[in-house]
């Protein structure tokens, strides 16, 4: 993949010897001259004072606006974003998409009407799916509500989480081979956004697992994932996160803790109470609201 003069920058600049998260949103405001170089030295400055990040610093200061910041980070986006990696026809999975007038499509848009008024509009912007036990129809779940969601205008992240059995690859026709977030996480790739297969649809990117890794609940565990997913949340009207079962791992309450919020799914004649309890407990613990549950019939 031929890379973009921004995007070598950013995957070059190191400040202390460490990766910085702030340049490359400081880099796109320098290039579309909404900051000179001044005033990127004194962003820098209060950013250092007051614990901020370097494109909140730009705005306090008032040397920004926001709909500035908003094309700086559209430039960001399209600038780092996988651009050419081989993309196949949508999974008949993808109902919403394949057969948008059957009762399953349906569904997902009363599913989507109520995450738009009682989740996107309070402001929140990352929702894990979660469910404690494989079968229960998380990533099926989870890639039709994020195809829903697109296809009224919502600026939509799906990530697959789940690095032991990835499917939203085989959903959405990405290479399987191309970088995900494994990729990101055990330091390949220098950016999150570097890992987004941008505009699968129109206002819907993947983030797919990306190749296999030994132990990924410590690359999860880390600060990478969670500062990772901050800048993520930033750019999206909302980043939605499929996870693995909880009967196996601890996966799913690290990536919920993350994201902020969890959406807890079961599957009728398949799921047991108990365990969708337990699972609501745990969750608890992890500090991760659950904003709420879906009993699939599907």
């Amino acid at each position: 993949m031929d890379s973009t003069p921004l995007a070598d920058a950013v995957a070059n600049r190191v400040d202390d010897g460490r990766m910085t998260f702030d340049a490359p949103i400081r880099d796109a405001l320098l290039r579309l001259g909404y900051l000179s170089e001044d005033q990127t030295a004194r962003v820098a400055a209060h950013q250092a004072e007051r614990g901020l990040d370097f494109d909140q610093a730009a705005l306090e200061l008032g040397f920004i606006t926001s709909e500035e910041l908003d094309r700086a980070r559209e430039l960001l986006i399209g600038s780092l974003a996988l651009q050419d990696t081989q993309r196949r026809d949508v999974s008949e999975e993808l109902v919403v998409v394949n057969d948008p007038g059957c009762l399953r499509s349906e569904s997902i848009r009363l599913l989507r009407t109520q995450i738009i008024a009682q989740h996107i509009r309070a402001g929140r912007r990352g929702l894990a799916f979660v469910s404690p036990i494989d079968g229960a129809g998380c990533s099926y779940l989870a890639a039709n509500l994020a195809a829903s969601l697109s296809q009224v205008g919502t600026k939509t992240l799906i990530v697959d989480a789940n690095m032991r059995s990835p499917r939203l690859d085989q959903i959405f026709g990405l290479d399987v081979n191309a970088p995900g977030l494994s990729s990101f996480l055990s330091l390949q790739v220098a950016r999150p956004e570097r890992v987004v297969h941008a505009n699968v649809l129109p206002n819907l990117s993947v983030i797919t697992a990306g190749p296999p890794v030994a132990r990924p609940q410590e690359l999860l565990s880390g600060s990478r994932f969670r500062d990772g997913t901050n800048t993520l949340l930033r750019e999206y009207d909302l980043v939605i996160f499929d996870t693995p079962a909880t009967n196996a791992n601890a996966d799913a309450l690290t990536v919920g803790a993350a994201a902020g919020y969890a959406l807890v799914v079961a599957r009728r004649n398949f799921s047991f109470f108990n365990d969708v309890s337990t699972l609501v407990s745990q969750l608890a613990s992890a500090r991760c609201p659950v904003i709420g549950s879906v009993l699939n019939e599907f």
